[in-house]
Protein backbone atom coordinates (compact mmCIF):
# COMPACT_ATOMS: atom_id res chain seq x y z
CA UNK A 1 0.00 0.00 0.00
CA UNK A 2 0.93 3.80 -0.96
CA UNK A 3 -0.30 6.68 0.45
CA UNK A 4 0.41 9.89 -2.02
CA UNK A 5 -0.59 13.07 -0.95
CA UNK A 6 -1.28 15.58 -3.94
CA UNK A 7 -2.38 19.18 -3.72
CA UNK A 8 -5.88 18.90 -3.69
CA UNK A 9 -6.91 15.35 -2.98
CA UNK A 10 -4.94 11.83 -1.75
CA UNK A 11 -4.53 8.40 -3.64
CA UNK A 12 -4.29 5.37 -1.81
CA UNK A 13 -2.73 2.57 -4.22
CA UNK A 14 -2.99 -0.93 -3.27
CA UNK A 15 -0.53 -3.87 -4.57
CA UNK A 16 -2.31 -6.63 -6.80
CA UNK A 17 -2.49 -8.80 -3.98
CA UNK A 18 -3.97 -5.95 -2.19
CA UNK A 19 -6.66 -5.83 -4.49
CA UNK A 20 -7.39 -8.86 -4.82
CA UNK A 21 -7.41 -9.66 -0.79
CA UNK A 22 -9.48 -6.35 -0.42
CA UNK A 23 -11.73 -6.58 -3.34
CA UNK A 24 -11.16 -3.47 -4.15
CA UNK A 25 -9.16 -1.26 -6.77
CA UNK A 26 -6.72 2.06 -5.13
CA UNK A 27 -8.53 5.09 -3.66
CA UNK A 28 -9.00 8.53 -5.20
CA UNK A 29 -10.13 10.59 -2.52
CA UNK A 30 -10.29 14.69 -2.63
CA UNK A 31 -9.86 16.37 0.24
CA UNK A 32 -13.24 18.09 0.48
CA UNK A 33 -14.75 14.25 1.21
CA UNK A 34 -12.36 14.20 4.09
CA UNK A 35 -14.17 15.50 7.27
CA UNK A 36 -10.67 14.37 9.33
CA UNK A 37 -7.89 12.42 9.95
CA UNK A 38 -6.28 10.90 13.10
CA UNK A 39 -3.88 8.43 15.01
CA UNK A 40 -5.06 5.96 17.10
CA UNK A 41 -3.22 3.00 18.69
CA UNK A 42 -3.98 -0.68 17.45
CA UNK A 43 -7.24 -2.47 18.61
CA UNK A 44 -9.86 -5.01 17.40
CA UNK A 45 -11.64 -3.70 14.50
CA UNK A 46 -15.62 -4.23 15.49
CA UNK A 47 -18.01 -4.96 12.87
CA UNK A 48 -19.22 -7.95 10.33
CA UNK A 49 -16.80 -8.01 7.06
CA UNK A 50 -18.79 -7.54 4.04
CA UNK A 51 -15.76 -8.16 1.59
CA UNK A 52 -12.22 -8.92 1.56
CA UNK A 53 -9.94 -11.06 4.15
CA UNK A 54 -10.29 -11.31 7.65
CA UNK A 55 -8.06 -13.66 9.59
CA UNK A 56 -7.77 -12.08 12.98
CA UNK A 57 -4.71 -10.92 14.78
CA UNK A 58 -3.08 -11.14 11.11
CA UNK A 59 -4.63 -9.57 8.66
CA UNK A 60 -7.95 -7.88 7.89
CA UNK A 61 -8.64 -6.16 4.72
CA UNK A 62 -11.78 -5.03 3.05
CA UNK A 63 -14.73 -3.56 3.92
CA UNK A 64 -16.45 -4.25 7.29
CA UNK A 65 -19.78 -2.60 8.53
CA UNK A 66 -19.74 -0.91 11.91
CA UNK A 67 -23.63 -0.67 12.80
CA UNK A 68 -24.89 1.16 9.72
CA UNK A 69 -21.53 2.78 8.44
CA UNK A 70 -19.17 1.10 5.69
CA UNK A 71 -15.21 0.86 6.53
CA UNK A 72 -12.71 0.02 4.82
CA UNK A 73 -10.24 -1.40 7.06
CA UNK A 74 -6.34 -2.34 6.33
CA UNK A 75 -4.52 -3.73 9.00
CA UNK A 76 -2.08 -6.25 9.37
CA UNK A 77 -1.20 -7.62 12.55
CA UNK A 78 -1.31 -4.38 14.42
CA UNK A 79 1.96 -3.74 15.10
CA UNK A 80 1.60 -0.10 13.76
CA UNK A 81 -0.36 2.97 14.49
CA UNK A 82 -3.62 3.54 12.75
CA UNK A 83 -4.49 6.01 10.18
CA UNK A 84 -7.73 7.10 10.59
CA UNK A 85 -9.64 9.09 7.86
CA UNK A 86 -13.30 10.20 8.38
CA UNK A 87 -15.45 11.06 5.15
CA UNK A 88 -18.50 13.05 4.91
CA UNK A 89 -20.05 11.96 1.25
CA UNK A 90 -18.52 8.52 0.23
CA UNK A 91 -19.20 4.83 -0.28
CA UNK A 92 -17.26 4.69 3.50
CA UNK A 93 -17.69 6.47 6.39
CA UNK A 94 -13.99 5.49 7.60
CA UNK A 95 -10.70 4.15 6.06
CA UNK A 96 -8.46 2.78 8.28
CA UNK A 97 -5.35 2.35 7.34
CA UNK A 98 -2.17 0.87 9.82
CA UNK A 99 0.85 2.94 8.45
CA UNK A 100 4.16 3.27 10.24
CA UNK A 101 4.02 7.24 9.83
CA UNK A 102 0.38 7.80 10.45
CA UNK A 103 0.94 10.53 13.13
CA UNK A 104 2.81 12.21 9.90
CA UNK A 105 0.11 11.78 7.36
CA UNK A 106 -2.80 12.70 9.40
CA UNK A 107 -0.92 16.11 10.06
CA UNK A 108 0.05 16.96 6.87
CA UNK A 109 -3.67 15.90 5.65
CA UNK A 110 -4.95 18.15 8.41
CA UNK A 111 -2.60 20.57 6.90
CA UNK A 112 -4.02 20.35 3.57
CA UNK A 113 -7.74 20.56 5.46
CA UNK A 114 -6.84 23.76 7.32
CA UNK A 115 -7.56 21.87 10.49
CA UNK A 116 -5.39 22.71 13.27
CA UNK A 117 -3.38 20.31 15.31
Amino acid sequence: MKIILFDDHMRINLNILEMLGSAKTSFYIPYENIVSAFSEPPHQIAGFKLAGTNFPKLIELGTFLCGTQKQFCYIKRRKNNFLVLVLKSNFYSKIILETTNSEEIAKRINEKLGIPK
